[in-house]
């Protein structure tokens, strides 16, 4: 697993761990709908994220509706002034990305809420986009906002080379 992103975006529940002045310029904190969220710059695999947010008393974020998704993208890119371009991922289209509490590891195309990586979760989505083999539904109604959905169709998850059990969010169209 390689380390693709230089942010994860963590909900927490509660502060405790003290940080260095340095540790801490890399973090940038915001609340929504009486949540409180931290954006972290700091480089690591979604694995890694995953156990830094638990060690932080919180959870790879869960997004649930489309103004969660909006102020969430709203504060990574304004707030925490995340470029949009600060890397290139040669199996995700070439833009920057954000790491979120999505998973399918546990069973291909099978997707949880599972930001502690505690392999269990809510479902919300089954099977793939149509950048993948078209199988894809969401569960019991649940929100989701794969690429490609602004045709109506969604093209993610595609599941591509075989290698991507991890979600994230995409900071450009």
């Amino acid at each position: 697993m390689k380390n693709l992103l230089a942010v994860i975006l963590i909900i927490l529940l509660s502060i405790s761990l003290l940080f260095s002045q340095n540790s801490e310029r890399e973090i940038f904190r915001f609340t929504y709908s009486g949540k409180d969220y931290e954006v972290v710059k700091i480089m690591m695999n979604w694995t890694a994220a995953a156990a830094f947010a638990v060690e932080r008393n919180g959870y790879l974020v869960e997004i649930n509706d489309l103004e969660e998704q909006l102020a969430i993208h709203d504060a990574i890119v304004n707030g925490a002034q995340v470029s949009t371009d600060y890397t290139s991922i040669s199996n995700g289209g070439g833009i920057a990305y954000v790491w979120i509490g999505a998973t399918d590891q546990n069973e291909e195309g099978s997707w949880l809420w599972d930001g502690n990586n505690d392999h269990v979760g809510t479902g919300f989505w089954t099977g793939q986009g149509a950048n993948g083999n078209n199988s894809g539904a969401a569960v019991n109604g649940a929100y989701y906002n794969w690429g490609g959905t602004n045709t109506g169709i969604p093209k993610e998850p595609d599941n591509w080379g075989n290698a991507q059990h991890y979600a994230a969010i995409g900071l450009t169209g």
